[in-house]
């Protein structure tokens, strides 16, 4: 038997949703706890705004904080709560407990259920926040005062099935001692902050889900001035798009030493290379011939800024600027993002945002090398796994530059050929008193590719591919080729030289050979005539004493 699907309601977080599998459990209170400025409040305004947008009225209750407050966080995150609180499809109630209020040993608590229960009909919403309700302990004397409260706060939410969203702190463990995960909340979600190599990370873990499954694990989240954002990288399924479209390099000598045709569309590319090897170069080529096809583009520089590829790149006849503004249709979307301001996962989740904000057709990551740096283990491979494969799923041509050390050998320590469908590798050869660039394909799947090591050439006019030098010493690159080859010209020039006299003395002896040929064969045949003469007189003389002799032995009888 296969269990029905439990009933949902989306919180508008999308990578919230996934590790929930739906969203909060409908009609049911959900309890989200935390320390100060772990994003309980910001997860708590997405949740009702984007209810407000989907056409779900919302009601926000505050124990803590003053509503004008929580109206100004709002403003900052771009939530227009403002606006919809003067429509009528939110309502703020606060309901901070003032000493003034009690009665007896503790507060009333019916009156406050009252008022919220009139605001939701009021508003006719089915969505409600609770935040901070840890705010009451302070209205109730002793635990087991508050627990009691706190219970029928919840077995209240449970009757007016409404989808509640309850926010606490982590002061004192106040959620455990009161059992608010273990008896009351139907889903409880914990935030955190983690601090490595100086760098803050938030982090989201779902405790529990009653009556339906959850992601496992912790799971990051951006909060900033647009609001929430989270990737839950470990929930990926392999369910990449695959594509047979063939897409061009934006250099035809590349394109041909990929089958033809350039690679397939959606593929991940990774441009490896020492420093100086034209890696950014070959990068922006990719991107502007995606731009001039038609496609956006979201290129990512982690240590150039936008000016500076700009300018670099016009100096071998590029046009970044042309694609970026309006000329190009804004094709072109450069983000400079410095790698050492946030950490790994933060980098991953603010990419993605990019990629779903833009939905690019292409996107250029330069370098991602620089991200291991910064970060010893397998952490920054794992990021860039998670990183290109999100990107590859949803059918994105990633374009990615790695820096190679001089010492490293030309050997890539990234190790994430797995994820790599198209390996181009660039290198540096110096000889003869200049240094030249380099180019092979290392593996390119589905393509049937050169296996040829070309000279890859950077003009003011733009990048060219071309087949070294061969000749009879061996292969020259740079301007090597062009003496090499007039001294090649020089030796095959003489060698033409004495090849003519060699033929022409060739057939002077032939034609001495055919006349000698002709003379013994003239003599031979004066020799057999004169023979033939001889033989003839013999036989005529031979003949002659015959008939004689007859003659007189025929008168003798």
């Amino acid at each position: 038997m296969n269990p029905s699907k439990p009933e949902t309601v989306d919180t508008g977080i999308q990578g919230l949703d996934f590790v929930l599998q739906g969203g909060l459990p409908r009609g049911r209170p959900s309890l989200i706890r935390g320390g100060p400025g772990t994003g309980k409040t910001v997860i708590s305004l997405t949740y009702l705004c984007h209810g407000i947008t989907q056409g779900e009225p919302g009601v926000l209750v505050t124990f803590d904080e003053d509503p004008d407050a929580l109206l100004h966080h709002a403003r900052g995150f771009g939530f227009p709560a403002d606006t919809y609180l003067k429509e009528g499809s939110l309502r703020i109630l606060d309901m901070r407990p003032d000493q003034s209020e009690t009665a007896g040993e503790g507060i009333e608590l019916t009156a406050v259920l009252t008022r919220i229960e009139y605001a939701l009909k009021q508003a006719g919403a089915h969505r409600l926040v609770l935040d901070a309700i840890d705010g009451m302990e302070g209205a109730f004397p002793g635990q087991s005062g508050l627990r009691k409260e706190l219970n029928r706060v919840f077995d209240w939410v449970r009757d007016q099935r409404v989808t509640t969203l309850i926010t606490t702190g982590e002061v004192e463990n106040f959620s455990t001692r009161f059992g608010l995960e273990d008896y009351i909340a139907d889903c409880v979600i914990a935030l955190k902050q983690e601090v490595q190599h100086r760098v803050m990370t938030r982090l989201l873990r779902v405790v529990k889900r009653r009556g339906g499954p959850h992601g496992a694990g912790e799971f990051p989240f951006l909060l900033d001035s647009q609001g929430i954002f989270m990737v839950p990288v470990s929930g990926a399924a392999l369910d990449a798009r695959v594509s047979s479209e063939r897409i061009s390099s934006g250099v035809p000598g590349l394109d041909q030493m990929l089958g033809g045709k350039g690679p397939y569309k959606g593929s991940t590319i990774l441009l490896s290379g020492q420093a100086g090897t034209g890696k950014t170069s070959l990068a922006s080529a990719f991107a502007q011939a995606a731009c001039r096809r038609g496609e956006k583009v979201l290129y990512i520089s982690f240590e150039e800024s936008i000016d500076e590829l700009v300018r670099n790149q016009s100096s071998i006849g590029g046009d970044l600027a042309h694609h970026a503004g309006p000329e190009g249709g804004h094709r072109l979307i450069m983000e400079p993002v410095r790698a050492i301001e946030m950490g790994l996962e933060e980098h991953l989740m603010r990419i993605m945002r990019s990629v779903s904000r833009h939905q690019p057709d292409l996107v250029v990551l330069d370098p991602i090398s620089s991200f291991t740096n910064r970060h010893e283990g397998d952490c920054a491979k794992e990021m860039l796994l998670r990183l290109m494969y999100l990107i590859k799923e949803q059918g994105i041509t990633t374009v990615a530059t790695e820096l190679l050390s001089d010492s490293s050998g030309g050997v890539s320590h990234l190790d994430v050929s797995s994820m790599i469908d198209v390996w181009i590798k660039l290198r540096r050869h110096e000889g003869n008193g200049e240094l030249n660039r380099l180019i092979t394909v290392i593996k390119a799947r589905g393509l049937a590719i050169s296996n040829q090591v070309k000279e890859f050439r950077m003009t003011d006019s733009g990048m060219t591919i071309e087949d070294p030098y061969v000749g009879e010493s061996g292969i020259v690159y740079g301007t090597a080729r062009h003496a090499r080859q007039a001294e090649d010209e020089q030796v095959i020039a003489q060698l033409h030289r004495e090849l003519e006299q060699a033929r022409r003395l060739r057939e002077e002896t032939e034609e001495i050979n055919a006349a000698r040929e002709r003379l013994a064969r003239a003599e031979r045949e004066a020799r057999a005539v004169d023979l033939d003469r001889q033989v003839m007189e013999l036989e005529r003389r031979l003949a002659s004493i015959e008939g004689a002799r007859s003659a007189i032995r025929r008168s003798r009888q």
